[in-house]
């Protein structure tokens, strides 16, 4: 099923340039990735049919190695945002062309002093991910590592089970029950995590969202919710500290978030174990400083931590809407090459009519670091 060789040079390079990257090894070459050949799948179908899943994951995996990536081939995993929501209540909704979501089981925060979850074996979808693995790993054997997943940061999860609107207004009401239902989600998500990496022979690390290798850097938390919504004084009180005990857990801790956190990203930076971050770089979502010598958030983190840059239609604004390329010459790079460049990943600015398929917008990104 497998169209290459999981030891090839070229894999191998790969793992090494994450790793270096990562580990933030000074004067180590950029890795330039791109995630963009992963082929659509109908989550419900891959959710009720393993081979549905497995052909998705074995074509998304041969998409990564017959490109020039250095996004070494992975094995999907489902998209954990309803799991343990699903645990806690909450209807999962499968809507075609999206990933799976959860709809809130309480209008009313007052109703998590009741709540208990089920076991994760009687929990439909998080069953379904061990069942998954297990099967992977008969039918194609451990030498591909998993895309581990990606914990979902309590407060979020906490604002797929209660209303989101009535939870904000309860950090301000009723905080004690806040953080008595953040308590049990982190709780919950240590628990599941950690029999999930128990479970695969082969895990990928940071996982979801990321490019992964096989060494164990830690673990991603995509925490979009409290880094957008919340102020720093909010997010220190109501999510830093449950994303600190993650930290401590498992031992490194790289951060997604879609929108613009940069109000939030200092307090990132003092999360234990904090190994890196991952941003949508532009005007319409993360603007980057014009140089690397201005006093912001995001300098600081680049002298810091390893951070995955990427770009999409949303934050490239209007002007760059459906110019990635331009959008890189102009904005991006400039912006990038303004510092040392230790621990960048950098996504590919994306193909287009001036660079047709992922192979030559990874070649051509590539090539506007040389020498840097």
């Amino acid at each position: 099923m497998f169209r290459f060789h999981p030891q090839s040079d070229r894999i191998r390079t790969a793992h090494r340039r994450l790793a270096d990257a990562y580990a933030r090894k000074p004067g180590a070459q950029v890795p330039v990735v791109d995630p963009g050949v992963r082929p659509r799948v109908d989550v419900k179908k891959a959710f009720e049919d393993f081979d549905v899943m497995l052909e998705h994951a074995v074509a998304w995996a041969n998409a990564l190695a017959a490109t020039d990536n250095d996004w070494p081939p992975m094995l999907d995993t489902y998209c954990t945002v309803p799991m343990v929501p699903e645990a806690f209540g909450c209807k999962v909704l499968f809507r075609e062309g999206f990933d799976a979501t959860a709809l809130p089981a309480l209008g009313d925060v007052s109703g998590v002093w009741s709540l208990k979850p089920k076991r994760p074996e009687d929990t439909p979808t998080i069953r379904r991910m061990f069942e998954w693995t297990d099967y992977a790993q008969r039918k194609l054997g451990t030498e591909v590592p998993f895309w581990s997943l990606d914990i979902q940061g309590a407060f979020g999860v906490a604002a797929q089970i209660v209303d989101p609107l009535q939870l904000l207004a309860a950090c301000v009401t009723q905080p004690k029950a806040v953080h008595h239902l953040c308590r049990m989600v982190n709780d919950y998500w240590v628990e599941v995590m950690q029999k999930h990496l128990a479970s695969m022979e082969h895990p990928g690390f940071p996982g979801r969202n990321f490019p992964s290798i096989s060494e164990n850097v830690g673990i991603c938390i995509s925490d979009d919710t409290p880094l957008i919504m919340l102020s720093p004084e909010m997010y220190r009180e109501f999510a830093f500290p449950y994303n600190a005990e993650i930290g401590r857990v498992f031992g490194g801790l790289h951060i997604h978030s879609c929108g613009n956190y940069r109000h939030n990203l200092d307090n990132l930076l003092e999360l234990p174990n904090v190994r890196s971050i991952q941003l949508h770089a532009g005007v319409g979502e993360f603007p980057l400083p014009e140089t690397a010598d201005e006093g912001c958030a995001f300098n600081r983190a680049r002298r810091r931590i390893a951070y995955l840059m990427d770009a999409n239609p949303i934050c490239r604004g209007g002007a760059y809407r459906d110019r990635p390329r331009e959008h890189y010459e102009d904005y991006v790079l400039p912006r990038l090459k303004s510092a040392d460049l230790t621990g960048c990943i950098l996504q590919s600015c994306g193909a287009c009519e001036s660079l047709p398929g992922p192979d030559a917008a990874i070649r051509w990104t590539r090539a506007q670091l040389a020498g840097h």
